[in-house]
């Protein structure tokens, strides 16, 4: 009998990127393996995983708020034990269907209601943290998943209590940015030039207004330097108005070029033009730095649960990968300082994170957590 897998997660690229790294090994190597995912309509898994060619399910959910507003909060705490009900009815009844032997939580809101009818129906599941600092979903759910797979081997520290069922595989990343280097480099197709200092700014799947205002800093102070180019990618809710924005700063006798797209999944492509990398640090973020050993200025965003995008962040600092910054201290100023040293090389920290090759330690974490699952 062909083992059967649930996978869910969703949301935000972090959680939905390295489920398809999951699914690439699990179809490339274990293609008797049934796959089901279970997401939301809204999330973008909805988008990603069906042209993937498995079966997909969408079941009511949603989060919890940080707000202050306390009538806010309020009505969404409400709407969550709401679609919590809700969700957990439908995901119930898949998995009454579905009869998977193994569920496997990828992160996100969605896997809330999953995991509770995977509990209560008595199914063996197993969870993948991300992060440096595990979710509070995570932290709750682990007590009682057969395995929590972490990215960061320091994360053990914060599940104390479940030490015996941890297992470090690291985070996956999907196939082709695995093989970046195997792709063209393509400026072209971004309206960028060879031969440029290539710089470019990303604030994850959604965006990041503050990190967007200082590229339009950044290129109104090196508007002259012909020897620079930078790409933004504005996250597609800040799209029009960056352009705007852009549209008013520039002219004819400016010498960098400045492109601009609302988002792209061809991540591969980006990193291998990138000589700098300018973003928010998310787990799939630095899971894909790591990897492809491309520079970067971090920004982590400071309104993260655990602050979490700090931590992150730390981890490739402290490994000499990159630069961090807080978000409370990033300014123009600092941002150019940095970048100034980058291309001229005449501060020794920029130096060397150009130049010195720091190998982390790279295992194939599709892999492992596949080959945990299978053998469970």
């Amino acid at each position: 009998m062909h083992k059967r897998i649930l996978i869910c997660g969703g949301g935000t690229a972090g959680h939905v990127y390295p489920a398809m790294a999951v699914i690439e090994e699990i179809k490339r190597n274990h293609p008797q393996v049934l796959l089901l995912y279970v997401g939301t309509q809204k999330g973008m898994e909805n988008k990603l995983i069906p042209p993937m060619g498995i079966p997909f399910e969408a079941i009511r959910a949603s989060g919890l708020s940080v707000a202050d507003n306390i009538l806010y909060k309020c009505w969404v705490y409400m709407r969550f034990c709401a679609n919590l009900l809700g969700g957990f009815l439908m995901a119930a009844k898949i998995i009454l269907r579905f009869k998977p032997d193994v569920v496997l939580g990828m992160g996100g809101y969605v896997c809330g209601p999953v995991l509770v009818a995977a509990m209560l129906l008595r199914k063996k599941f197993m969870l993948h943290e991300q992060n440096y600092i595990p979710g509070r979903l995570n932290r709750f759910f682990s007590k009682f998943a057969r395995k929590v797979f972490i990215s960061f081997e320091q994360t053990r520290e914060y599940l104390p209590a479940q030490h015996k069922k941890i297992v470090w595989t690291g985070n996956p990343v999907r196939d082709t940015v695995r093989k970046f280097e195997k792709e063209k480099k393509d400026y072209h197709r971004w309206h960028l030039k060879p031969g440029r200092f290539t710089i470019i700014a990303f604030g994850g799947s959604l965006g990041a207004g503050k990190l967007n205002n200082m590229i339009l800093d950044l290129y109104a102070y090196f508007r002259k330097n012909d020897k620079l180019q930078i790409m933004i990618i504005t996250g597609k809710r800040f799209y029009r108005q960056f352009k705007l924005a852009a549209e008013k700063i520039t002219k004819d006798d400016h010498r960098i070029l400045l492109s601009m797209i609302p988002y792209t999944q061809q991540m591969a492509r980006i990193y291998r033009i990138a000589d700098l990398i300018i973003s928010r640090a998310g787990a799939n973020t630095i899971a894909e730095l790591a990897l492809t050993d491309v520079p970067a200025i971090l920004v982590p965003y400071p309104y993260a649960v655990g602050n979490h995008q700090y931590f992150n962040a730390k981890f490739l600092a402290d490994h000499g990968r990159a630069i961090l910054i807080q978000d409370k201290d990033l300014s123009s100023e600092l941002l150019i300082d940095n970048i100034s040293g980058l291309i001229e090389h005449n501060k020794k920290n920029c130096h060397n994170l150009l130049n010195k090759k720091v190998r982390l330690k790279k295992v194939d974490s599709a892999k492992l957590i596949t080959e945990n699952m299978i053998g469970s």
